[in-house]
């Protein structure tokens, strides 16, 4: 291709932000994933590598039960950390649909979005973080992650409260702070 046929940068600019845009969807619960998705804006997969390298961008539920937020223990190849239930934005999907089927996949649970709380960062890779109003369902390891557990890769689901969170290696790194705020009661 020649030079001329590349796009501007304006050009790349402008597409990016609408991409951007996109990502502002409305929430909603897993039974609406599979007839909602035409409807909504999505964020397409080329979208997705360009703006948060070759991974893609993340999507993740922060459900909390009696005071514990849910978390996903990885140990791979001996390195221990933990993660919010979620995972890669598929081309076509919005960040609450990734969120719900992720979520679905991972754990069992079927989640309700109350809100999109925040969008993080770890390594250049997005995180679009979003709180589960309510959920049901039998907590349980399944989908990829099931299939992919050998003893040098390993996932399990915990429900920990702020003191555990506090000693472990969280993913992103600025997660304990907004674990703080989910889990603790406000100071007056």
């Amino acid at each position: 291709m020649s030079r001329r046929h590349w796009p501007s940068l304006t050009a790349l600019a402008t597409r990016a932000g609408k991409w951007v845009a996109a990502l502002r969807s409305p929430v909603l619960h897993s039974d609406d994933v599979s007839h909602q998705g035409r409807q909504q804006a999505t964020l397409p997969g080329a979208a997705a590598r360009l703006l948060a390298g070759k991974r893609g961008p993340r999507a993740s539920v922060v459900i909390i039960q009696d005071g514990r937020l849910l978390m996903m223990q990885r140990i791979k190849n001996g390195k221990e950390y933990y993660v919010l239930p979620g995972g890669t934005i598929k081309s076509g999907e919005t960040p609450a649909m990734a969120a719900v089927r992720e979520t679905r996949e991972e754990t069992g649970l079927n989640v309700w979005l109350a809100e999109q709380l925040d969008v993080l960062e770890h390594k250049g890779r997005i995180e679009h973080v979003f709180l589960a109003s309510k959920f049901r369902g039998t907590l349980r390891l399944g989908g990829p992650e099931l299939a992919r557990m050998t003893e040098d890769n390993q996932y399990h689901l915990l429900w920990l409260d702020y003191q555990q969170l506090q000693q472990l290696k969280l993913r992103p790194k600025n997660l304990l702070m907004y674990c703080q705020e989910w889990l603790l009661p406000p100071h007056k």
